[in-house]
């Protein structure tokens, strides 16, 4: 499994799980079919820049970091601009072409970015329904806009 693969199912983990320490990515992920290493898992944690936040049940667990919107938008606008291939749009729908490889990481960044109905990626294309037509043409011309910059 490819590191950016991992990190994505790291950061599902988070959401479904309380997770309180190293091992217990290693087993989780165990249980999956993924074999890693406690090593491979911290180091996933510092680059993902992983907190210890206070669990419900006590104790502390591992969490995303804050995002601000400031953040994500520098993010995307990086990504785009190393990934990016093409973009179009058609009544409530964007397509988005990166390079292979790229679409998975763009769509979740995409996803916290702008408010859709729904998302669908594979290696190198991103699929994005929004709400309305206008949501669509915005979000568009702001993937159209983040290559000008």
């Amino acid at each position: 499994m490819r590191k950016l693969e991992r990190q994505q199912l790291i950061t599902q983990l988070l959401a479904e799980y309380d997770i309180k320490k190293q091992e217990d990515f290693v087993e989780i992920l165990k249980k999956r079919g993924i074999t890693v290493t406690q090593a491979t898992i911290s180091r996933d944690i510092k680059e993902m820049k992983l907190i210890k936040v206070p669990a419900r049940n006590g104790g502390y667990r591992y969490s995303l970091p804050a995002q601000t919107e400031e953040n994500l938008a520098d993010k995307l606008t990086s990504l785009l601009k190393e990934a990016f291939v093409a973009v179009d749009q058609m009544e409530k729908f964007v397509s988005l072409k990166t390079l292979p490889g790229n679409a998975s990481a763009a769509a979740n960044l995409l996803e916290r970015y702008f408010e859709l109905f729904a998302i669908l990626n594979d290696d190198d294309s991103v699929l994005m329904i929004a709400k309305t037509e206008a949501a669509a043409e915005t979000v568009a011309e702001k993937i159209r806009a983040s290559q000008e910059a």
